[in-house]
């Protein structure tokens, strides 16, 4: 109980500066809890400023790509890089743009490494490493590994922290309902309707029967990016660091760099989503126009498309 001192002269009640008033006790308890909760989390690596450390060490493992080649190869190491980013009043030559896997608040706290539940974007990269690698893998189950990739030709793309079961990149149409397959923070739409967004999955989780997922929706492949010269082109090898389209196989829809910016816990990044940007004479716009990059450097790409 409080002490209460009665000053004689004024014939008022007060409080000693000594004197605890309130719930003083349960406060004290209260801040000694928060104590040993913090030093109980420091020793097993529960902190959150501990778990950003881990993810940022594993997201940007550096990743060696593969030797450069004059030609892009089943087994590579590459990344997948667009051609140009047409946003007013800004410069994106010297950001070294790459898709890259990003990941998002709520998955922070128990996971610190790549997973089904990121997202991609696309991110400036000034080096190669896990979140912006990819391996590119047959799409019809054989074993083509330092086969050149032709033009048309299935492929898919596997993320490089994820060795025993695969974790590969795919999209995926809407369900029956209208409502989107993939559940991704932010949207990008076209004339009012969203976009395809892209995924990961565990290769463990696709195929037929029991799987969760086709295998078809992980199958990409690449057209020429003059469609004038798609018909002859069909069956050629894709060079590397040359402009090109990237198609989902099963929407028959582009791989396309959205020049919207959102905020991630690795800072300002670009959307990504799969969708078609044609002009009116059927020409992939910027948008659609990516280039795969293995290092080799090729001769001046050309702005034209």
């Amino acid at each position: 109980m409080p002490c209460t001192v009665f000053d004689i002269s004024g014939g008022s009640s007060r409080f000693r500066p000594v004197v605890r008033i309130g719930n003083w006790f349960e406060e004290n308890c209260l801040e000694e809890d928060k104590v040993r909760n913090f030093k109980s989390k420091r020793d097993r690596g529960e902190l959150l400023v501990e778990k950003a450390r881990t993810l940022y060490d594993n997201f940007h493992k550096e990743i060696v790509l593969a030797a450069p080649k004059q030609n892009v190869i089943f087994g590579a190491v590459v990344q997948l890089m667009p051609i140009s980013m047409n946003i007013e009043n800004m410069s994106t030559a010297d950001l070294n743009l790459a898709l890259s896997v990003v990941i998002n608040e709520r998955v922070v706290r128990h996971s610190q490494s790549i997973n089904e539940d990121c997202e991609l974007t696309v991110a400036p990269s000034a080096r190669s490493c896990v979140r912006n690698s990819f391996r590119i893998v047959s799409g019809d189950e054989h074993d083509r590994i330092g086969q050149d990739i032709k033009y048309g030709q299935r492929f898919r793309l596997e993320c490089m922290d994820s060795e025993n079961d695969p974790i590969m990149l795919y999209s995926a149409p809407k369900k029956v309902n209208l409502n989107q397959s993939i559940d991704v923070t932010y949207h990008s739409h076209k004339n009012g309707e969203l976009n395809f967004p892209l995924g990961l999955v565990h290769r463990s989780r696709c195929g037929c029967p029991g799987g969760d997922l086709p295998m078809a929706f992980t199958n990409w492949f690449c057209i020429h990016v003059d469609r004038n010269r798609r018909f002859e082109s069909e069956g050629e090898d894709i060079p590397s660091n040359a402009p090109l389209v990237i198609v989902h196989a099963a929407t028959n829809r582009n791989l396309a760099a959205e020049n919207v910016v959102i905020q991630t816990l690795f800072g300002p990044e670009f959307l990504v989503s799969v969708q078609n940007y044609r002009n009116i004479y059927k020409r992939e716009l910027w948008k659609n126009v990516w280039m795969i990059s293995n290092g080799h450097q090729a001769g001046p790409i050309s702005k034209k498309a």
